[in-house]
């Protein structure tokens, strides 16, 4: 039986995850199941996901623009998995016939580094940086949260984009072009390319499915 072509690439994440080390967190993602979308994972402590773990806001964004199409991978871009951990992660962009079909990830675990950086600054006399002296550890780019309710964050975070709150009351009084506007930030986040996603938008919005259509025919309609 023929291999997929990411099989080859499991091969792949236990050795780059010893070669790493512990702190190193190794992903490999089929982009063709965005819904439960790891395959592989080799140190997965560091973010604290398993296989099958869902997809994150930013391959949905790299989704919904097609970025892979032009790179052939992004770097040094900062992570964020919970409690307030901060990763320095990089992926590479896994192409078949002209289509995206995974993704390997490495994600790195910068807190004992920081830690480091900042015993020298103590020992040295030097002032922290307002930031606690991180600023030279996480490069500057996009930033990855790593969520198990990535549908929620993503509303939330479009919600406050648009109206400056995500409290229900606030969502209950939202007008129609407040809605469309909203609606727009998903759109562009790559939300909708999620099982489910109009269902758990019409709820959040307070409004039907039917809506949720009719305002992406609008926003298509102006595009």
């Amino acid at each position: 039986m023929e291999l997929d072509i990411l099989d080859y690439y499991k091969k792949l994440v236990d050795f780059l995850g010893a070669v790493l080390g512990k702190n190193a967190e190794v992903v490999l993602r089929d982009c063709r199941k965005p819904d439960h979308d790891i395959i592989a994972i080799a140190n997965g402590h560091v973010s604290g996901r398993t296989i099958g773990a869902p997809i994150t806001d930013f391959t949905l964004s790299i989704l919904a623009n097609e970025e892979w199409k032009e790179r052939d991978y992004v770097v040094n871009y900062e992570g964020k998995a919970a409690p307030d951990k901060r990763l320095r992660s990089s992926t590479y962009f896994i192409r078949e016939e002209g289509k995206l079909v995974g993704q390997l990830c490495v994600n790195i675990d910068m807190t004992p580094y920081e830690q480091v950086m900042d015993s020298i600054r103590q020992l040295s006399g030097m002032e922290l940086m307002s930031d606690g002296g991180k600023s030279g550890i996480i490069c500057s780019g996009p930033v990855e949260n790593f969520s198990e309710d990535v549908m929620g964050d993503m509303m939330k975070k479009a919600v406050i984009t648009v109206v400056g709150s995500s409290e229900a009351k606030v969502r209950e009084r939202l007008t129609q072009n407040e809605k469309i506007e909203i609606i727009g930030e998903l759109n562009r986040a790559g939300l909708f390319q999620l099982k489910g996603a109009v269902g758990a938008v019409a709820e959040y919005l307070y409004c039907s499915e039917a809506s949720v259509y009719r305002y992406q025919s609008k926003i298509q309609r102006k595009a």
